[in-house]
């Protein structure tokens, strides 16, 4: 019949004439009127990451309480042992900020190197405190740097393109 269009042209042209919405995002999502104010509303101002802070905190947090433990061999807690706890604390922190900023453009083995850096220096110094020769503090931190660059350097390779 001339009249019978086929199903296919019928499909065609409900789609071409089926409403659109005018706006764009989910339905849920409160239409956004411009702030009178905009350095306020922090429109205008890059985020950051959740975990490009979280991370290098909670480390930091957590070896600047622990520095002092080993230091104070059961003593009471002195002013000293605190300063220690803040300073080391802040420092690994910022290290670690520093570390998870790096570009990846960077090369593969220099970020590797650098994590392994860190973390060698981190707990070489943490091994120090307990009173360890410098030879033994120098060669665990050594270990654990050479064993975190080869496991960054692996994990850089795997995952990035």
């Amino acid at each position: 019949m001339l009249w019978k269009r086929d199903d296919r042209e019928e499909l065609a042209a409900m789609a071409t004439h089926a409403p659109t919405s005018t706006r764009s995002g989910p339905r849920h999502a409160r239409p956004t009127r411009p702030s009178r104010f905009p350095g306020l509303s922090g429109g205008g101002r890059p985020r950051v990451p959740l975990h490009l802070v979280a991370v290098p905190v909670t480390l930091g947090i957590t070896y600047g309480v622990w520095a002092p433990f080993i230091q104070r061999h059961g003593d009471p807690l002195n002013a000293l042992q605190v300063a220690l706890g803040l300073i080391s604390g802040i420092s690994l922190a910022l290290l670690v900020f520093i570390l998870l900023r790096l570009p990846r453009t960077l090369a593969t083995e220099v970020r590797a190197g650098a994590y392994g850096v860190v973390a060698g220096m981190s707990l070489g110094f943490l091994y120090s405190l307990s009173y360890a020769s410098v030879l033994r503090s120098s060669g665990i931190g050594l270990a654990v740097g050479l064993a975190t660059a080869i496991a960054a350097f692996y994990y850089f390779h795997t995952r990035e393109p």
